[in-house]
């Protein structure tokens, strides 16, 4: 959702919890006039499709791709992957700066591996003629427009790096109807936020795993979350699904500091792209399980059954530690990951691959 960008004061999705990064923006805060917008009114039109795909003149952004790929090797043996690929934007002063971190993880299947790296640059907004995006962090890449995107990335020591092509014919999916605003979602104690994913991107590329090509194909999805965030604690649950008959979940729920959610809500989107919002009093998310990290000694729900009007969806972690233990995000880290799905809709069996978000508790945004 995403998942994604919170910051601490004087880490969403995903999708800003930037610690390491406050005095970094404090100091370009001090060099740079700030003109950041006020939350949008209700009365403000919704998403619109180039045009927002740009950077927004607000404090919080994010463009979030996660993925299923698959493909063989020159020996023809067979590798599959999942992967994330992040920017979170902070604003500073529009369009003159703003700070970008990426956030690059790679769920190796095949070889039971799971590896993540940040990047950080502080940079102009590109704001391309007639909207879409065309965003840099150091050596990773993302551009798209329409529905079509190119991302890019790797890792320092070349034991992984991703080019991909994405693309859908569906529009995107604009989640939630707030006061009348399609594309504009609750966001419990952070305020609103302006949401919409591309939820079918059909994707083709090469990994080079360890320096051998994998031509891949696979499905993607992506977010895009923006708007001026309210500094709170919480955590939330995210899931996406996407299912074999064409048809995609989109479920978050949000937390308070005590633990109690005090937001849920869901798009579901139907195989010809249309949309329907998801009242969260029909939603509901059981644990089936946890898992504790033994990197950062953190605990994690690990497993899920999550129920939708007329349907129940099993979700399981096809690798159970898939942490992105990144010490700006709320808690220190936050699990991300590849997982498969199995249930029933109106008493069909249904499958599918998800991606699933987990946050710990933490001051964010």
């Amino acid at each position: 959702m995403t998942d994604k960008l919170w910051l601490d004061p004087p880490r969403s999705r995903r999708r800003m919890p930037w610690r390491r990064l406050t005095t970094l923006v404090a100091v370009c805060a001090a060099l740079f006039t700030c003109a950041v917008a006020l939350p949008a009114a209700a009365s403000t039109p919704g998403i619109h499709i180039p045009a927002d795909e740009s950077p927004h003149n607000t404090k919080n952004e994010w463009w979030y791709f996660t993925g299923h790929l698959a493909g063989h090797d020159p020996s023809g043996k067979l590798h599959a992957y999942g992967y994330e690929l992040v920017f979170f934007r902070q604003g500073i002063s529009y369009p003159d700066q703003a700070v970008y971190a990426g956030n690059l993880a790679i769920t190796d299947l095949t070889n039971n591996a799971f590896k993540w790296e940040s990047r950080v640059s502080v940079q102009p907004d590109n704001l391309p003629a007639g909207g879409g995006y065309n965003i840099t962090v150091q050596d990773w890449a993302m551009a798209g427009k329409n529905g079509s995107s190119t991302l890019s990335g790797g890792f320092t020591d070349q034991s992984y790096q991703l080019k991909l092509s994405v693309s859908q014919s569906k529009p995107a999916a604009l989640h939630g109807n707030l006061n009348g605003v399609k594309g504009l979602i609750p966001y419990a104690q952070w305020g609103q936020s302006y949401y919409y994913s591309f939820t079918d991107l059909k994707a083709t590329g090469t990994v080079y795993d360890h320096g051998v090509p994998v031509q891949v194909t696979g499905t993607s999805w992506f977010d895009h979350q923006y708007g001026n965030f309210a500094t709170a604690y919480g955590s939330w649950n995210w899931f996406s699904i996407q299912l074999l008959d064409g048809t995609q979940y989109m479920i978050y729920q949000i937390k308070d500091s005590t633990g109690t959610i005090v937001e849920k809500a869901g798009t579901k989107v139907n195989a010809d792209g249309t949309t329907v919002d998801l009242d969260g009093n029909s939603l509901a998310v059981q644990a089936l399980g946890s898992w504790t990290s033994p990197t950062t000694g953190l605990t994690y729900s690990s497993g899920w059954r999550v129920n939708v009007p007329g349907g129940q969806f099993t979700i399981i972690p096809q690798r159970k530690d898939q942490e992105v233990a990144w010490p700006d995000a709320p808690g220190g880290a936050y699990w991300e990951g590849t997982s498969s799905v199995v249930g029933s809709v109106g008493g069909n069996p249904v499958a599918g691959q998800g991606y699933t978000e987990i946050t710990t508790p933490g001051i964010t945004f």
